[in-house]
């Protein structure tokens, strides 16, 4: 008697399942997706709230001798630094320096600094020079070059130089006006792509006063 023998067969799924969809890489990619949001909504907010710049530890002093400048040092009630008062003429033109430090963990791009510049202010300022790194050298009142946007690596110092401009009809002769004073500098910097903007102390405050006879007298 001849045993007819068959091959085994696959089993036969339902319908249902084989025609579902294969969704796993959808999901996956879903997720992938939800993991990237929540990182870059993270990095957002990691990014707005940091501070990275501080006062550096150059500090520079006004030595033109055009300018009639006294300098006094300040350490008390936990403030340090110093005051540096110019006396001035209408329309008279300055420098000073300050140095700044990147005290984060990444490198942040220094865009612009400045602080009042709009048409009819007493003082405006611009910075107008820099020195991207005070460590190249052992003088770090040389190798200033033109200012431009530059970066500041993580724990490096750069020297930034302002212009001050004097108002045509600025005069600190009045009373309870004796001077004008700023320590505080507006900056500019990005950080990881993103904008920001922060008033650094400089550790140093630039007080603008009239030079005897000054209010009525252009600059020399």
């Amino acid at each position: 008697m001849k045993v007819l023998t068959r091959p085994p067969q696959t089993p036969v799924r339902p319908r249902a399942v084989a025609e579902a969809p294969r969704r796993w890489p959808k999901r996956l990619l879903a997720a992938s997706l939800t993991v990237v949001v929540v990182v870059a909504a993270a990095v957002a907010v990691w990014a707005n709230r940091v501070e990275p710049l501080e006062r550096g530890s150059v500090r520079y002093r006004i030595t033109d001798p055009a300018l009639d400048v006294s300098v006094r040092d300040v350490d008390a009630l936990g403030v340090s630094g110093t005051i540096q008062t110019v006396e001035t003429h209408p329309g008279q033109t300055f420098t000073y320096r300050f140095s700044i430090r990147n005290e984060g963990r990444i490198s942040v791009q220094i865009v612009d600094v400045g602080g009042e510049t709009s048409h009819g202010s007493i003082v405006t300022r611009r910075a107008v020079r820099m020195r991207p790194d005070v460590s190249a050298g052992p003088d770090p009142t040389t190798g200033f070059e033109p200012f431009a946007p530059f970066t500041l690596g993580a724990g490096d110092e750069a020297a930034v130089e302002m212009l001050v401009t004097v108002g045509a009809n600025a005069c600190f002769q009045r009373p309870g006006q004796p001077y004008l004073g700023w320590y505080l500098e507006s900056v500019t910097y990005k950080v990881l792509g993103m904008a920001r903007h922060t008033w650094l102390d400089t550790g140093s405050e630039i007080r603008v006063t009239s030079a005897p006879g000054g209010c009525g007298a252009k600059a020399r």
